[in-house]
């Protein structure tokens, strides 16, 4: 049995509509999809509302999602979060993190979290694997859907850079064997990113958007091979690539 714990970050209200799936619901696929038939049994805490593990189990793998909240934000719930992955952290936990998950694990830890100047990461982008037991399993670049406006600037002490791009120079990290982020979305369909941009992008410039959704049709997507990598990362079930 594969236990996890998806903390929520966001729901995206006004962005997924009644008939598409949730955002714990693109996470639960994404992650059935790669446990090569273990089952899976989840629990999602609404973390985005203040909900957080009541106690924490070296069993569970915690699976913090992408918010558009702030990392180094003040929100209560976000300053709950960045205390709960520190303690988390130091009794060896199993997290993942992504996007939002990647930047506030890096917060917590010692990393530092800010605004881009580069703008808006959005489409399918590569980039280049750095970390030799990551390529290994991945190749030596990794393409994944994108939407963020902050990047992790600094890693927290002690990680290891996984992926590297001109954009972002840290596309992900692990430390020790049981943390592993990153900053792309393997849980977003291709469907979904193309509904944010054409439909809810409205302060971006159009020209970023039409080079955005150009990357949908031409770029590969390595979300499959990404889950697998971060799952495989934890020894929780044989590496199948």
């Amino acid at each position: 049995m594969l236990n996890v714990t998806i903390l929520l970050c966001d729901t995206f209200p006004g962005i997924l509509t009644e008939d598409m799936p949730g955002y714990d619901e693109m996470f639960k696929s994404l992650i059935e999809a790669v446990a090569d038939g273990e089952p899976c049994r989840f629990t999602v805490l609404q973390t985005w509302r203040g909900e957080l593990p009541v106690a924490i189990s070296k069993e569970e793998i915690y699976v913090v999602t992408g918010s558009n909240a702030d990392a180094y934000g003040d929100d209560a719930w976000v300053v709950s979060l960045r205390e709960w992955i520190a303690q988390a952290a130091s009794v060896g936990a199993l997290i993942a993190g992504i996007c939002f998950g990647h930047q506030i694990i890096a917060q917590a830890l010692g990393g530092v979290v800010e605004r881009s100047a580069k703008g808006w990461g959005v489409g399918i982008r590569t980039s280049q694997v750095v970390d030799e037991p990551t390529r290994r399993l991945l190749g030596d670049t990794l393409s994944l859907l994108y939407n963020h406006h902050d990047q992790v600037m600094k890693l927290p002490p002690g990680a290891t850079r996984v992926a590297t791009s001109e954009f972002c120079p840290n596309e992900g990290f692990t430390i020790g064997r049981n943390i592993c982020t990153l900053q792309g979305h393997p849980e977003f369909p291709v469907w979904y990113e193309r509904h944010w941009i054409e439909n809810h992008a409205f302060d971006e410039p159009e020209e970023l958007k039409a080079r955005a959704l150009k990357t949908l049709d031409t770029f590969p997507n390595d979300s499959l091979p990404a889950a697998r990598w971060m799952f495989s990362f934890f020894g929780v079930y044989a590496r199948k690539m």
